[in-house]
């Protein structure tokens, strides 16, 4: 895995809003562009043994969910989830090239504006499939947003977004992460068993982050708003377990 670091941002520009521009970062030897196109959000990097060029494509009518998690009555985190973009691209790894493949990949944007707190802990979990013929994203947070009145929890079906305001128990063992995890809620009944655990740690002292980012499937259901238990067993996506000092 290769990582960079900016101090202080440098290198980095960032559009004032979702979709109002582009975001790119120029870091040592590395490289991103995050360009919105015609029907949806052209990806790129490079950096010294891979390179990435996959479009994460924008289905018109689908929903995206945005939220404000308020920190106190000046600041606030708004962040926005959109879990069910499908992609179709290229990753080239020491000059092999391998397609993602149109139809079975998958995009999720993650936008955030606002000032985070100093030290932060949380919870990820999203992804993306086809189940039973419907498009179907899963976006679980947790953890920061505990105490602030807001969550980031929703499911998505055919482009539908169904908000989950309740807060998620998660339960995982932090000594093997590869061990099966629980997200349960009175909504979610669901368990990701993860394949591969990406794990990074940096400690500059006033800057530090932890990070365990497994890529796995979900098997379970989730409640719409309407009451139907909605299946997503087989998708595939993540969890994390991240804590940062920045």
């Amino acid at each position: 895995m290769y990582e960079e670091i900016s101090p202080l941002g440098r290198g980095v520009t960032l559009p004032g809003t979702l979709s109002e521009g582009s975001a790119s970062a120029r870091v040592s030897k590395l490289a991103l562009d995050i360009d919105e196109i015609d029907g949806g959000t052209r990806l790129r990097a490079e950096s010294p043994r891979v390179s990435v060029d996959i479009i994460a494509e924008r289905i018109p009518g689908s929903e995206a969910m945005g939220v404000v998690v308020p920190w106190n009555d000046t600041t606030f985190q708004y962040t926005v989830k959109d879990v069910d973009r499908p992609a179709h691209g290229t990753i080239t790894i020491d000059g092999t090239e391998f397609d993602v493949p149109r139809g079975s990949s998958w995009a999720i944007l993650d936008h955030g504006r606002g000032r985070w707190p100093y030290s932060l802990s949380w919870n990820w979990g999203a992804g993306s499939g086809i189940i039973d013929g419907h498009r179907v994203g899963v976006q679980f947070g947790g953890r920061w947003t505990v105490g602030t009145g807001s969550t980031e929890n929703a499911i998505v079906v055919d482009g539908r977004v169904h908000k989950i305001s309740e807060e998620l128990a998660w339960t995982w063992d932090s000594s093997n992460y590869l061990a099966p995890w629980r997200i349960e809620s009175e909504r979610v009944d669901a368990t990701f068993t993860p394949f591969y655990d990406r794990s990074s740690h940096t400690n500059l002292g006033v800057i530090a982050s932890s990070t365990h980012q497994c890529f796995g499937h979900y098997s379970g259901s989730v409640i719409d708003d309407s009451g139907t238990p909605i299946s997503i067993d087989g998708i595939l996506g993540w969890a994390e377990d991240v804590s940062n000092k920045w």
